[in-house]
């Protein structure tokens, strides 16, 4: 019986160290740059500075795109909440409808910002090399929903007459 225990306390001990080991080399792994990021860094061969540069503009994009989308979610609320008024008109909802496209046109002028920050900071040739890393990720991504949204559609119970496969 006390072997037993002994045993048992032994697997314990493995078993949390070997996560506490796991755990370790996962963040070794991240801070080192594996990943897409990191992966992407590296093939487009950036210096220090354009690293730095990069990560830069990455938080302040990222900053201003919060704030808009917070902005947006908050003013389609609104909206939703005015068109279930009985009273309401094209002419009432008019100013949030304007104030929506005003901050979607505000969401791609920071798109644009940003991809002419990024050209500004790599050179001609990593920019180009940037640009189809990114155009192969947005079609594997593009791929991998569409898979997603098939598979969803043909399964039972969404009103689709044939079986799954």
């Amino acid at each position: 019986m006390k072997m037993i225990k002994s045993a048992i306390v032994v697997l314990a001990v493995v078993f949390i160290a070997a996560s506490a080991v796991y755990a370790q080399t996962q963040g070794e792994c991240k801070q080192a740059g594996e990943g897409r990021k990191g992966r992407m860094l590296q093939e487009l061969n950036l210096t220090l500075e354009q690293q730095k540069q990069l990560e830069e503009n990455r938080q302040a994009q990222r900053q201003e795109l919060m704030k808009l989308h917070t902005a947006i979610r908050q003013k389609q609320e609104q909206l939703q909440q005015a068109l279930k008024g009985p009273a309401v008109t094209e002419g009432s909802v008019a100013p949030l409808v304007n104030q929506i496209k005003s901050l979607q046109g505000q969401l791609i002028d920071l798109r644009v910002k940003g991809i002419l920050a990024v050209k500004g900071i790599l050179t001609a040739e990593q920019f180009a090399k940037f640009q189809e890393k990114t155009q192969n990720w947005q079609e594997k991504r593009k791929g991998h929903f569409q898979y997603r949204r098939q598979r969803r559609n043909a399964s039972p119970g969404n009103g689709n007459k044939e079986p799954a496969i």
